[in-house]
């Protein structure tokens, strides 16, 4: 009795050290995700470095200061004086976009799938897989709550409304506030975000170009 016991306990065993071998393969063959790109500044030239061969070059303009220069994943964004560019490595392209004289960054966020920015005038979204930029105006007077940034998706709430920006449906995407009803709570991970109010939810989900609401 004792020897059944004994080898069914060594076949236990010798069960679980090939799942956790299997477990450990499998870990190990899983492609981590890592940082593609980096700038480097060369004189009036930006650079962005990425794995494969080349060097895609942006030139600076007359007069043009460097601000800030972010990267992180596929994406590196670059603030100057003048203008945001955006660089993708999905797409191995810069994309600029214009900045008013007097419009100030006051937020800006990199991701490895979006960039954020946000100014004293707009909101600028930068589409990674794409390596496209959409911007959304702000209201006069308006007062901005809250800015939630995840891996794929960005939300701003003002005291009028909620702006969504999606890495892979591009756009800012309006959901209305009533004045009477601010937002209470808010919850956010890699694609979802939810908005909570007294009496309703608002759900914004990455790959719909569309809130949806439940009461």
């Amino acid at each position: 009795m004792n020897d059944h016991r004994g080898r069914v306990a060594s076949v236990v065993l010798l069960l679980v050290m090939c799942l956790l071998n299997v477990s450990s393969s499998a870990r190990a063959q899983t492609p981590l995700i890592t940082d593609q790109v980096l700038i480097t500044v060369l004189r009036d030239q930006i650079f962005a470095a990425t794995p494969g061969e080349g060097l895609m070059r942006a030139d600076l303009l007359a007069g043009e200061e460097i601000i800030k220069i972010e990267s992180k994943g596929l994406n590196a964004l670059v603030r100057t004086s003048v203008r945001l560019l955006g660089f993708s490595a999905q797409v191995v392209r810069w994309s600029e976009v214009r900045t008013d004289l007097g419009e100030k960054v006051t937020d800006s966020r990199v991701t490895q799938s979006l960039l954020f920015v946000r100014t004293n005038r707009r909101l600028y979204g930068f589409q990674g897989p794409l390596g496209r930029w959409k911007t959304e105006d702000l209201g006069v007077r308006e007062e901005i709550r809250d800015t939630l940034v995840a891996e794929n998706v960005a939300v701003v709430v003002t005291d009028r409304r909620a702006l969504a920006f999606s890495a892979f449906t591009g756009g800012f995407f309006q959901q209305d506030l009533s004045t009477d009803e601010p937002v209470a709570s808010s919850a956010v991970n890699a694609n979802v975000v939810i908005l909570t109010t007294g009496t309703r939810r608002w759900i914004f989900r990455s790959q719909l170009a569309v809130w949806a609401e439940l009461r």
